[in-house]
Order: C-alpha cells, then sequence, then structure tokens
C-alpha cells in the first residue's frame, strides 16, 4: 500500500473516531436528531473505510483482520444489541453461518 493510501485510511480512522465521540457525548439526549445524523455520517465513513482497504491492500488476507478489529472498536456496542427481524435478508444469511459454520 502507497503510503498516499495508508495516510488516508489512517485519516478515515480518525474520523470516524471524531464521530464516534460524538455520537457518545450525544447518546443521552432527548432529540435523536443529531444522534442520527452521527450515525449515518459513522456508516457513511466506515462504508468507505472498509472499500478502501479491500481496494487498496493488494489482496492480503490481513485486511480481513483489520477490519474485524475496527468493528469490534467502533461496532461492538451495535452488535451486541443485533436482532434481524424474521423476514429479514440479514437474518437468512445469519442462519446460514450459525446452522452451518458454528
Amino acid at each position: 500500500m502507497k503510503d498516499n493510501k495508508l495516510y488516508h485510511i489512517l485519516d478515515l480512522i480518525e474520523e470516524i473516531n471524531k464521530v464516534n465521540k460524538m455520537l457518545i457525548l450525544h447518546k443521552d439526549s432527548d432529540s435523536t436528531l443529531m444522534s442520527d445524523q452521527y450515525k449515518n455520517q459513522k456508516l457513511k465513513l466506515s462504508n468507505y473505510l472498509v472499500k478502501e482497504l479491500l481496494t487498496n491492500s493488494d489482496n492480503r488476507t490481513e485486511v480481513m483482520y483489520i477490519i474485524k478489529l475496527f468493528i469490534e472498536k467502533f461496532y461492538n456496542n451495535e452488535i451486541s444489541h443485533l436482532h434481524f427481524e424474521e423476514n429479514d435478508s440479514l437474518k437468512k444469511i445469519e442462519n446460514v453461518f450459525i446452522e452451518n459454520y458454528a
């Protein structure tokens, strides 16, 4: 990975960290408007980060480990409270993993 891509990815992580801090700051607010905006911004930046990691990594499997670390750091709380609706297509994918790869 070239230095400019590396620094771009590191900047993205720092930006996500800042947004995450703002989410924490607004989590007890009466209005969900700010919180929802920060959640959307965090998700948008996160998607972009994952895309950048996958496209600029020379297909190294270690990138999956970095993505795992990122998810554990910035999405662990959301994941721990995750529940899919029964008809959700993601629920079906989850079931495949649970039934076949547990």
